[in-house]
């Protein structure tokens, strides 16, 4: 076998990208699909693929070959080293250009000669991007600029144009969930714009793109990304965009156990260093409830008889909550993201708040929390406390909430107990959410304070 593939003449090709699929992931990276057209020679031949993203991982390098099309050697560099001797122009980190012959690379540096016969070596680290050939400030923007270079070995049984596809995981290119909330005078609707903002640091241009974007958090395996590239040849295939049924508004579909989004439009074009914004949806008329929270412990563990150095917090946060429902219009899943809050004063639109909201399924309960409430506040203060036996403790606790607005409110007090626990009286109803935590939900008349008391055992034996 080896003196037969040293025994023919090789010829060498360049392929050229023809489509491109992207199937983008919240947590900075991305899987690429891209479909290659090549001029193949019946027999051995050897391919060129240049300038691939610079944040490519090099062994989740995939193909997908025709059947005639076989696969001899797989070979990726991350530096071009080809254009030693040709003519380079580097862009710095802080936009200066610096231009001549590209004498010597050792993986660190790169040394050129300029035209007044100088020699200039730059660090890999201070460059942004490297473009071989002439410096155009147009075509320097417009091309790929990347170094990576993946040669391939083929045994083809039959000449002629053929087809194959290149699948790669790289890193830098992002995208995340944006939305605008704005409130009406009374505070009872929203209205909401989302957006999807993608981000490309990739270090490639993609063009004409077809796009897909998946919820979830992904598990990276440290040292095997086999499980990881049989997912997302899945989810290039089941997500990609087909042109004649491209949706006015972002759709999601499940995929194993994420959500995917495809973007309403055919193809997408995002060059390297560029952020995009598309309209996922918009909503007017969502019903919310607002709700001022108060949750005045402040130290994470029992103080058990040390009563001196207890300390509460007498701010109340204001929420704004609603269902992601049908009676909404909603019922869709929610990819995480930010959600700015805004409401008209006067002549003006002013933001009152700013929160992030996690991935939420369809029928979930939605929280926007904006801040710090005004003309409300909280004490909280142990007023008894009791070592029962040992390793168990009787505390009551003594709750105000003081409402200086024209207005009735509804505040949520949250309350974390310790060990087995157990109340044993309490002047309001309580709700249990979980091991440990428990909330009062109480109305609290205008101009008034509203007293909050429990007693609650705990035991640490067990």
């Amino acid at each position: 076998m080896i003196s037969f593939i040293i025994s023919v003449s090789l010829c060498l090709l360049s392929a050229e990208v023809k489509d491109t699929s992207l199937t983008i992931y919240n947590n900075n990276m991305a899987s690429v699909n891209q479909v290659y057209a090549d001029e193949c020679k019946k027999g051995i031949f050897d391919t060129t693929i240049k300038n691939m993203p610079r944040t490519i991982i090099p062994d989740s390098i995939n193909l997908n070959l025709p059947d005639y099309l076989n696969l001899k050697l797989q070979s990726y560099k991350n530096e071009n080293t080809d254009y030693i001797k040709q003519d380079v122009s580097i862009l710095t980190k802080d936009n200066n250009i610096i231009s001549g012959v590209l004498y010597k690379f050792d993986g660190e540096t790169y040394t050129l000669r300029n035209e007044k016969g100088e020699y200039i070596v730059v660090l890999k680290d201070y460059i942004k991007y490297v473009n071989y050939g002439k410096f155009d400030e147009i075509d320097f923007r417009n091309r790929m600029t990347n170094n990576g270079v993946l040669n391939l070995l083929f045994d083809s049984r039959k000449a002629g144009s053929c087809e194959f596809q290149v699948t790669y995981i790289l890193n830098n290119l992002s995208w995340l969930a944006s939305y605008d909330a704005y409130v009406n005078n009374d505070e009872t609707k929203l209205d909401i714009n989302a957006r999807i903002v993608l981000t490309n640091n990739s270090g490639y241009n993609f063009k004409n793109s077809k796009i897909s974007l998946v919820a979830g958090e992904i598990n990276r395996a440290a040292n095997n990304n086999i499980a990881f590239r049989a997912m997302m040849n899945k989810a290039l295939v089941d997500s990609s965009l087909e042109a004649e049924s491209a949706p006015q508004e972002i759709s999601a579909k499940s995929i194993s156990e994420f959500y995917s989004y495809n973007l309403g439009f055919k193809e997408v074009t995002i060059n390297d260093n560029e952020t995009l914004s598309l309209d996922m949806f918009s909503r007017k008329g969502i019903k919310f409830k607002k709700v001022y929270v108060y949750k005045g412990q402040q130290d994470p563990w029992y103080f058990y008889d040390n009563l001196r150095n207890y300390r509460y917090d007498k701010n109340l946060t204001a929420q704004f909550i609603f269902e992601n429902n049908k009676e909404n219009s909603m019922e869709m899943p929610l990819p995480e993201g930010k959600i700015r809050v805004y409401k008209r004063n006067g002549d003006f639109i002013s933001l009152i708040g700013e929160d992030n909201i996690k991935h939420s399924t369809p029928n979930s309960k939605i929280e926007i929390t904006t801040g710090k409430a005004f003309n409300v506040s909280g004490t909280r203060k142990i007023i008894d406390h009791k070592k029962i036996r040992p390793n168990v403790y009787r505390d009551t606790i003594e709750i105000k909430i003081k409402n200086e607005k024209d207005e009735n409110i509804n505040v949520n007090i949250k309350e974390y107990l310790w060990g087995n626990w157990n109340i044993v009286e309490s002047s309001h109803k309580y709700e249990k959410i979980d091991i440990n935590n428990v909330e009062f939900n109480v109305e609290v008349a205008k101009k008034s304070t509203l007293t909050l008391k429990y007693t609650a055992e705990y035991d640490f034996n067990q």
